[in-house]
């Protein structure tokens, strides 16, 4: 068993989450939430299954983490009224944060100039703009102050997360960056739409969307601790374009243009 799970990428993971995010789907567009309230509940279980198959480690931080988005998502499965909500919101930004304490260590170093400085204000602008937009739109839609703190401070957890995420991915572009990067999209992504089903407007397709980013982002997650505790190497660089599809000196070297006339 243990061997058959070691594989990088872990094909076998890979296809069941498939699996688990069509049948969701389909749930959803049967309005059907037993399905996708069970598959929330269960990804996590399934990530922890598959990495203490390959690996018997896991800093306590990282532990910690995938820990608080289990009570999260519990949480936001069994509703109780606005308490659950609250809490869930709550055990979230635990998580965020403790994702963001992972990068401190790694800021220190950074220094940049020119352009890159001017791109990095530049994203934090937007993604403030962006949110206090969403804040606009659904301030009306909260039922108290309680919960105007709560998402206001998810929000700004948010912000943070992207744009720390975009600072360590410039400074070393390398694949820990890119998937931690991605991770990160998932995440804010889930919530944005969460944000746009809970307080605006319902629609099934949204809900699809947010619950598969949502376990998408559990995935990079577990794909971030999996090469943390893995790479003998984590300096190296690696440029977006390369970190899915692997290539070869021959396969560069094809001339296409002779190929195709012959």
């Amino acid at each position: 068993m243990r061997n058959a799970l070691r594989s990088k990428p872990n094909f076998i993971l890979a296809t069941i989450l498939s699996v688990v995010i069509l049948c969701s789907a389909v749930a959803v567009f049967f309005n059907t939430s037993l399905v996708p309230q069970t598959v929330k509940l269960i990804t996590i279980t399934i990530l922890l299954t598959f990495y203490y198959c390959q690996l018997n480690k896991m800093a306590n931080v990282f532990l910690v983490v995938f820990l608080l988005f289990f009570v999260g998502d519990a949480f936001s499965v069994f509703d109780f009224g606005n308490t659950s909500v609250i809490l869930a919101k709550s055990f979230y930004i635990g998580a965020y944060l403790l994702l963001i304490f992972v990068l401190l260590g790694k800021l220190k170093k950074i220094k940049f100039q020119g352009l890159v400085s001017y791109y990095l204000i530049f994203v934090l602008i937007l993604n403030s703009f962006f949110l206090y937009q969403l804040y606009e739109v659904s301030k009306d839609n909260f039922i108290d102050d309680t919960n105007i703190v709560v998402y206001t401070f998810h929000g700004i957890t948010l912000v943070a997360l992207m744009y720390f995420a975009f600072v360590v991915y410039l400074s070393k572009e390398t694949g820990q960056s890119i998937t931690y990067l991605l991770m990160v999209f998932c995440f804010v992504f889930s919530d944005v739409l969460n944000y746009i089903c809970n307080l605006y407007i319902h629609f099934w397709l949204f809900e699809v969307f947010e619950r598969t980013l949502h376990i998408l982002g559990l995935f990079m997650l577990y794909k971030y601790v999996y090469d943390y505790h893995t790479l003998t190497d984590e300096e190296q660089k690696m440029n977006l374009s390369e970190y899915f599809i692997h290539t070869t000196q021959q396969l560069r070297d094809i001339n296409v243009e002779s190929s195709i006339e012959t």
